[in-house]
């Protein structure tokens, strides 16, 4: 019965504290108006990609460049380590 009762008290103050949160609402209109919708954006003008092209095209032969030497590298290691075989 005790614990019955202990039950119903924590409900009871769980209830009590969520209503009190519920009623403190802030009803009261902003101080300042919202800002304006932005204007539309002209799709007339294009973005420069040149850059990124360049750019890329960088990368692209820095990639390649590394990609060769890492090749020479590994062929030079099979002759080496095929000299010390024979």
């Amino acid at each position: 019965m005790k614990r019955l009762a202990f039950v119903a008290a924590v409900l009871a103050l769980v209830a009590a504290c969520s209503k009190s949160e519920n009623a403190t609402k802030d009803t009261t209109t902003p101080a300042m108006a919202p800002a304006p919708a932005p204007a539309a954006a002209d799709t007339g003008m294009k973005m420069d990609t040149s850059k990124k092209a360049d750019t890329a095209m960088k990368m692209a032969d820095t990639a390649m460049k590394m990609a060769d030497s890492a090749e020479k590298k590994a062929s030079a290691a099979k002759k080496k380590a095929g000299k010390k075989k024979g």
